[in-house]
């Protein structure tokens, strides 16, 4: 069972710990610091050269390494460019923050889908779980394959399958996505599957732009710019999100998720993952 309690004191432990780095890296006195880091990092790797070059190493050690042109170069770039690398400095600390932020929020949603299709194993009857078949089959089949010898292997493999290829459903159709009939969102399966329903118009669609920031920075360009607006909609949707899915779900799936506190020893971990730990 997973509780709202263990994901709210998560988001507050998050926030605060994301608080104090942005306090101490971006406090006036730290920019100063910052500055002499800079400076010193680049003298000591100038002094190294030097110290390197008055060996004498011969032309061969010389082609493998930077040559002193180019480390001067360098010096002069990061100078004449040092308001530039401040500024994407703090953008570094914003990608960051989207990054853990997503990768928490994540992990609960998994984790809420996950108790509630297992223990509730007639949510499996819902048409859309048809729909999802061409991206969970495969899956499925190998790992119903892998538990063989398991008495609730099928049951495992189906849930573990389906909790995969929910996790990489879009959350709600992008602006500049054509609607087509065979799309699924997260938004219709919660929806559709669990029977239930989020008044913020809006929070589906801040969900996919977070996503899709997320992904870029991870798998397109480590330059790309995260605004502050970004950032908080990560803090209010992502940070909120699982703790409104579970006390919505906490009523009809009792079993599965509650707004208390947890039972001891009960980390909100699926049933299907225990019962593949302890067989």
């Amino acid at each position: 069972m997973i509780s709202a309690q263990v994901i709210a004191s998560s988001s507050i432990s998050l926030d605060l710990e994301l608080k104090i780095i942005r306090h101490f890296l971006l406090h006036p006195n730290v920019k100063e610091v910052r500055d002499a880091f800079i400076e010193t990092e680049m003298a000591e790797r100038t002094q190294s050269w030097n110290r390197y070059l008055a060996g004498k190493p011969d032309r061969d050690e010389l082609d493998d390494l930077l040559a002193p042109s180019i480390l001067r170069s360098q010096e002069k770039w990061l100078k004449e460019n040092l308001h530039h690398l401040k500024e994407f400095s703090e953008n570094r600390l914003n990608q960051m923050e989207i990054i853990l932020r997503y990768t928490s929020f994540e992990g609960f949603l998994l984790k809420i889908i996950g108790n509630i299709l297992w223990e509730y194993p007639d949510r499996r009857k819902k048409q859309i779980h048809e729909r999802l078949k061409k991206k969970s089959d495969s899956k499925y089949n190998r790992y119903k394959k892998r538990l063989s010898s398991h008495p609730d292997s099928e049951r495992i493999a189906w849930t573990i399958a389906t909790v995969e290829a929910v996790d990489k459903l879009h959350f709600h159709e992008w602006k500049t996505e054509e609607a087509t009939v065979d799309a699924i969102y997260l938004s219709d399966y919660i929806r559709e599957v669990f029977e239930l329903e989020f008044p913020q118009t809006d929070l589906w669609h801040k969900l996919e732009k977070l996503r899709r920031i997320r992904n870029h920075i991870i798998h397109t360009s480590m330059q790309f710019i995260v605004s502050n607006d970004a950032v908080k909609d990560a803090v209010v949707c992502l940070g909120n999100f699982p703790t409104l899915l579970v006390k919505a779900a906490a009523e009809p799936y009792p079993k599965a998720c509650t707004e208390g506190p947890p039972e001891d020893g009960d980390d909100g971990t699926p049933g299907y993952e225990l019962a593949q730990l302890y067989f």
